[in-house]
């Protein structure tokens, strides 16, 4: 992959352009903040931990939906690469994506030369988990090198949409909650209690844009107590609420 552009973007409200088409491959990579996007066939949501990559010559449409903070990477695929897959690729390495992230912050407004051949070792060293993933069929779970808290996201994962106790799986493992919550922290860069209400928020968000499920079965269903807790969550952490998420999603 050859590195074309490099542009850190931070707390962007709304792009200035709500579609643009590149004449090279482009890909943003979230660091904080949610956008809606269309490419082509391809469209969702992105957040943290996820690229979203637009080959040249398609239309790339765009929208916040809370403050953006991405890297714009701008390059072109070498001769001895496979295509990227256009449209949403998430990273399960959180700890490796974070340190990667913050060297790019650090060299982003450095045009040297010296910069630019770091950028592009960075640039690299980001999409290498990509294709391992892939090749892992990671399936958006998490990685971790601790054996053990690879062990305790696969059940978080498996055990999202059931009431699930955070403190029974830290016994379950052996550790106290602080021992569990420090560790968990370590490996993924996120505690476990934010890594269930992630997976709980991405399912709840699926079934309000592709079911005719009310707030109260949706919750069920993601593992929440009710539906008046589920949209306290869902608002706070989305800036909005269910049903006006709803709305904005049904065709």
């Amino acid at each position: 992959m050859k590195l074309l552009d490099h542009i850190y973007w931070k707390q962007k409200t709304s792009f200035a352009l709500p579609s643009d088409c590149y004449d090279s491959w482009v890909a943003f990579a979230v660091e904080e903040g949610l956008f809606r996007f269309e490419i082509g066939a391809h469209g969702g949501e992105a957040g943290f931990a996820d690229l979203v990559v637009c080959p040249p010559g398609i239309p790339f449409i765009r929208e916040t939906i809370t403050p953006l903070t991405f890297h714009y990477i701008q390059f072109t695929p070498e001769n001895d690469e496979s295509l990227p897959q256009p449209g949403l690729l998430q990273l399960s390495d959180t700890k490796r994506l974070s340190s990667t992230y913050a060297y790019l912050r650090q060299l982003s407004e450095d045009n040297s030369p010296a910069a630019r051949e770091w950028k592009q070792h960075l640039i690299k060293d980001l999409w290498l988990p990509v294709h391992m993933e892939s090749r892992a069929e990671a399936g958006g779970r998490k990685y971790s090198e601790d054996a053990m808290m690879d062990e305790a996201a696969s059940i978080i994962a498996d055990r999202a949409a059931e009431p699930l106790s955070l403190l029974e799986l830290a016994r379950e493992l052996g550790l106290s909650p602080v021992q569990f919550t420090r560790r968990f922290r370590a490996a993924f860069q996120e505690t476990p209690s934010s890594y269930l209400k992630s997976l709980r928020l991405a399912k709840a968000r699926l079934l309000l844009k592709d079911s005719e499920l009310n707030l109260a079965r949706i919750a069920e269903r993601c593992g929440y107590e009710n539906g008046f807790y589920l949209s306290r969550v869902f608002t706070n952490s989305t800036g909005m609420s269910p049903a006006e998420y709803r709305k904005r999603h049904r065709l």
